[in-house]
């Protein structure tokens, strides 16, 4: 997966010689001339529970060790979201990363079936965060259950043609689980086939529900 970074970038507004801030999620209201300016703010990110778990969107999973960590939420499919990530490769075009990430579904993608919308929200982050890749796959989402809620899972196997890295597969993981809210908790999971980066299965199998 390869989000854009947090970073300077040339400004959209096209003001001749600015660079606007990028926080990993939206363009901010910081301007500056200089391209190697501190960042304007800290980045908010999460830290995990007494229990060593992030939580988000009524879903919490396992905090992960290093080399992985925590990460803006920059994925605008997800509400709320929560999320680490680590480093898998580098490009041209920036970091390849790896990402595990809990929310609520952005109302947009929010419908009255669990499996129609886990689709609809796959395609979305696919298309949205994955321009180089292609699945080799599409299987169809199969339906169970997280802490007793009915739950869909949907693990979409992706091909990686790059030079620059080295890995040539990758797993895109979603799960919608019914948390009993009117948006869905969501799972979502960008796992390269690299060290240090855990399986769908190991991923789905420590999901559970938040402590209320």
């Amino acid at each position: 997966m390869q989000p854009t970074p947090p970073g300077w970038y040339w400004d959209p507004g096209n003001r001749p010689g600015l660079f606007r801030w990028w926080d990993g999620h939206a363009w901010t209201e910081a301007l500056s001339a200089s391209r190697t300016r501190e960042a304007p703010a800290p980045l908010d990110l999460p830290t995990p529970g007494p229990d060593g778990r992030f939580s988000g969107g009524g879903l919490s999973v396992p905090a992960l060790a290093e080399p992985w960590r925590p990460c803006p939420p920059y994925p605008a499919q997800l509400e709320g979201a929560v999320g680490q990530e680590l480093v898998a490769g580098r490009t041209p075009r920036g970091p390849y990363l790896a990402a595990v990430f809990v929310g609520a579904l952005a109302p947009q993608l929010t419908g009255n079936d669990l499996a129609a919308s886990t689709v609809g929200l796959a395609d979305a982050v696919l298309q949205t965060y994955y321009p180089h890749e292609r699945p080799s796959a599409r299987p169809d989402p199969s339906v169970g259950e997280v802490g007793g809620r009915p739950a869909c899972r949907l693990v979409v196997p992706m091909d990686v043609d790059d030079v620059n890295l080295d890995f040539t597969t990758e797993a895109a993981v979603f799960a919608l689980v019914d948390v009993g809210t009117p948006s869905a908790g969501v799972l979502f999971a960008s796992l390269p086939d690299v060290e240090h980066v855990p399986s769908a299965d190991d991923v789905l199998a420590q999901l559970q529900l938040a402590p209320k």
